[in-house]
């Protein structure tokens, strides 16, 4: 069997190469020519999946190695009797690992105090959870926001609240896929109104899908509101966001909220055990088309800093040394806003070798060079420490 993939799937070769006749091209530059005599295809978020790329083709399978699935048509991909399956969940630690170096720049930049702050998470399915999670371990107070969760019934120890109760929170973060139409659509979700019930001094943060946010109302909202932090690492027309808005943002990122070794390895074996499982004839249900877990991804360990850790926030510039959002966005908002070609690619590229925390081990230098206040609250957040 033929299987066309993006070549920038990590360890595509070794991962898929075995299991047919492996084709690797350009995510960006895949046309239906390309699958003519295929009967699989995996791809990235970047590449449209759709009537388009695959009327004419053979492929009996599509699988992408992304938690988002926005750039699917599902509805056809059902239609045409065509298998299925997303990596959901495999980057959801390195998204978390994204919002804790948000939060890290709010501390440090902002000044926010995490103790007597309220966090308001929207959507809380694997990245939301899992933020929750680790924000309860932490002692960080937070609230929920998924309507879809609570109309099902699903269990929760926390109260979901509304969108609106939500937005009054010191922090404000979205995790919600980009749904269009249905009964939970998501796109321009946080409106103008939405915007309005932020409170003095709030921070907002997108790391999910852009077109959740209504861009046009936020740059309006933000030339009125200078007063309001904002952590945006998606954009609705990438990989050209709106040079304006980039602009505006206060801590702009090209889409590599999950983008580590770890989350792409985990995707890699998803797509893997799912393509071996379809060659051997299994078939797979479109809605729980999940497969794999983070588990084959091997451990490595790096030496992230020898420095003092004494007090909170020598804690968060840990995080925001192991996750250098700031240093990230001042790259891409310059090349954006000087019109660059090819930044939003060639900066995520260059991300290719992040480490999760959980690969990182901190050392300390030093007699009680750390509290155990802080050890807990590091540990907490994912990272190991150095004998």
């Amino acid at each position: 069997m033929k299987i066309v993939a993006d070549r920038d799937i990590l360890d595509a070769l070794s991962g898929f190469g075995d299991l047919g006749e492996l084709v690797l091209v350009s995510g960006r530059d895949m046309t239906a020519n390309h699958l003519a005599d295929a009967g699989a295809l995996v791809v990235r978020s970047i590449t449209q999946v759709d009537e388009a790329l695959l009327t004419g083709s053979s492929v009996r399978f599509v699988g992408t190695a992304t938690s988002g699935v926005n750039h699917i048509d599902q509805q056809f991909l059902k239609e045409n009797g065509i298998g299925f399956v997303s990596a959901k969940g495999s980057n959801a630690n390195a998204v978390v690992d994204y919002v804790f170096a948000a939060l890290a720049y709010a501390v440090i930049d902002k000044s926010l105090s995490v103790q007597n702050c309220m966090v308001g998470i929207v959507g809380a399915g694997a990245v939301g959870g899992l933020l929750a999670s680790k924000l309860e371990k932490v002692g960080i107070n937070f609230k929920l926001c998924d309507p879809p969760l609570k109309d099902k019934g699903v269990s929760s120890e926390q109260v979901y609240c509304s969108l609106e109760e939500v937005m009054q929170c010191d922090i404000v973060t979205l995790h919600v896929p980009l749904i269009h139409d249905g009964e939970y659509p998501t796109a321009n979700l946080i409106s103008v109104q939405h915007l309005s019930l932020l409170p003095e001094n709030a921070v907002l943060i997108n790391a999910c899908r852009g077109g959740v946010v209504d861009e046009e109302a936020l740059k309006t909202f933000l030339r009125d509101r200078k007063d309001i932090g904002t952590v945006f690492d998606v954009w609705q027309n990438e990989p050209l966001p709106d040079p304006g808005l980039v602009a505006a943002i206060d801590v702009a990122t090209p889409h590599i909220a999950g983008y580590s070794q770890e989350a792409k390895s985990a995707a890699t074996a998803m797509m893997r055990t799912a393509l071996a499982d379809f060659i051997g004839g299994a078939r797979f249900d479109h809605a729980e088309g999940v497969l794999g877990d983070k588990d084959h991804n091997p451990k490595a360990t790096v030496s992230l800093l020898e420095r003092d850790v004494k007090n909170a926030i020598d804690s968060w510039q840990c995080i925001l040394n192991a996750m250098p959002i700031v240093d990230i966005s001042s790259r891409f908002k310059s090349a954006v806003v000087d019109g660059e070609v090819g930044v939003f690619d060639t900066l995520r590229s260059e991300l290719k070798g992040r480490r999760e925390f959980l690969a990182m081990k901190l050392k300390a230098q030093g007699n009680n060079a750390i509290d155990d206040s802080q050890h807990n609250f590091l540990q907490a957040v994912g990272f190991e420490f150095s004998s």
